[in-house]
């Protein structure tokens, strides 16, 4: 989420692809739990469904 918010796309896709989180469910469990509970308008919340938004994309 860090990545993210810093615009680091490579070096998130890097994180995800290459190093293999992406394929680890819990991940995406993780993220998909910290969007519900965090509140609408939160720079954090943006964050972590701004990185939900880009899993087709990466082929996840």
């Amino acid at each position: 989420m860090v990545l993210f918010a810093a615009g680091r796309t490579q070096a998130l896709k890097r994180f995800l692809v290459e190093e293999g989180v992406g394929r680890q469910a819990t991940f995406w469990k993780l993220a998909q739990s910290l969007s519900a509970l965090y509140p609408n308008g939160t720079e954090e919340k943006r964050w972590v469904d701004g990185v939900l938004a880009g899993k087709k994309g990466l082929g996840f």
